[in-house]
């Protein structure tokens, strides 16, 4: 009877792990797309509206605190979470650096629970 259960509990544990894998690749097959906007300090915009040139200071100092941010596409008025690509760290380090300034900003675009994000593979300053 023990074998049985035990059967029952590793497959029933593959069966969830491969779930889990196919639901994670959500939208990560799809090409680059390329973004472009102000770069946001989501904190206080998220609270209060902040965003414009008149707030870069305090953006980039919540942006170097490491706060979140994200983009406010001119193209569909979306705002995307900025999300760092493991393998290319720079790109989102460098999209960072530019608060309250328009950039392009090249990744995949993710819509995952109704959360859209951009996972940032390069960034370009708008000139």
């Amino acid at each position: 009877m023990k074998t049985k259960t035990s059967l029952k509990v590793i497959l029933s544990g593959f069966l969830m792990a491969g779930m889990m894998v196919l639901f994670s690749q959500t939208s990560y097959g799809q090409s680059s797309q390329t973004l472009k906007g102000e770069v946001l300090d989501l904190s206080c915009y998220m609270s209060g509206g902040s965003m414009g040139k008149g707030h870069k200071v305090c953006a980039q100092g919540c942006l170097d605190k490491g706060l979140p941010a994200g983009i406010l596409n001119k193209a569909d008025g979306k705002v995307y979470l900025l999300v760092e690509d493991h393998k290319n760290a720079d790109a989102y380090k460098q999209a960072i650096k530019h608060a309250a300034d328009n950039i392009e900003i090249t990744g995949k675009v993710i819509d995952k629970n109704g959360m859209q994000s951009i996972v940032v593979e390069s960034v370009k300053a708008e000139g």
